[in-house]
């Protein structure tokens, strides 16, 4: 299955590696908070959890196009 690569506006693609990962982690980390204060169907919640799913995509994004790049010989700045 392939996943495209685009992103709102909100979700720049031009994170850095340690801003993406700090990022996903505040945001794991308000989603536990929420989630054991409201119900799991809570719009709240779902809407956090859909945000950090982006997140956690452009992360695995990163980290492919790294492999990729290592593969074929180029480096790629992060």
């Amino acid at each position: 299955m392939l996943i495209q690569n685009s992103y709102p506006d909100e979700y720049p693609n031009d994170f850095r590696e340690d801003e993406l990962f700090m990022t996903i982690e505040t945001l794991r980390c308000e989603l536990l908070e929420v989630a054991q204060q409201r119900s799991l169907s809570d719009s709240t919640v779902l809407a956090l959890s859909e945000r950090l799913d982006r997140y956690i995509l452009m992360a695995q994004n990163k980290m492919m196009e790294g492999l990729r790049s290592r593969k074929s010989g180029t480096s790629l700045t992060v």
